[in-house]
């Protein structure tokens, strides 16, 4: 829309020259001739610079739009990697739990040997420290996630805001040209 709307400003200059030549050669002209086409000419120029301006603003939105989305595929790559390790930590939890429990009810079953219920008794404060730890990484890593998400949410927000911007820079442009 840009480039048409400069492309009609510059098929009228070229008129109004065309028109003064013609115009200058056909008979000598008249303070209100030439008034009119110094009118003219203002005219043209505003709506030049205009554009001008115009074509930057839409230059600097479509800049803002290109980092803007790099920064929500960076966003959505965390949220992604927070929510993969997530489950990955969410899953060994849940797997360490059972074994805990798995073997405490072994134990509490007597159908152990005492050498086999002494030897699972001495790994259960082992599994049960590693337990703990993974449910303290699992919540760094909920944490991590939920931060991620906002982050990403933020990152989005702004996105619509500036996709919005060059929408109505382009309905400007649009009654500018029209």
């Amino acid at each position: 829309a840009n480039l048409m709307a400069e492309d009609e400003v510059m098929r009228k200059t070229a008129l109004v020259m065309l028109l003064a030549a013609f115009n200058g050669m056909c008979q000598t002209p008249t303070p209100d001739t030439l008034q009119a086409l110094l009118v003219e000419v203002r005219h043209l120029r505003q709506n030049i610079e205009a554009m001008t301006v115009a074509s930057q603003r839409v230059q600097i939105a479509l800049y803002g739009l290109q980092l803007q989305d790099a920064a929500v595929a960076r966003a959505t790559q965390r949220l992604n990697d927070a929510r993969n390790k997530r489950m990955g930590v969410e899953a060994n939890c849940r797997h360490a739990a059972e074994e805990v429990e798995r073997n405490e009810r072994q134990i509490a079953s007597g159908t152990l040997s005492d050498a086999e219920s002494q030897a699972l008794q001495g790994m259960l404060p082992r599994m049960k420290s590693n337990l703990d730890t993974s449910t303290a990484e699992l919540q760094s890593w909920q944490a991590m996630e939920a931060e991620a998400s906002t982050q990403l949410r933020t990152e989005q927000a702004k996105l619509a805001e500036i996709q919005d911007r060059i929408e109505r820079l382009d309905k400007f442009l649009e009654k500018m040209g029209g």
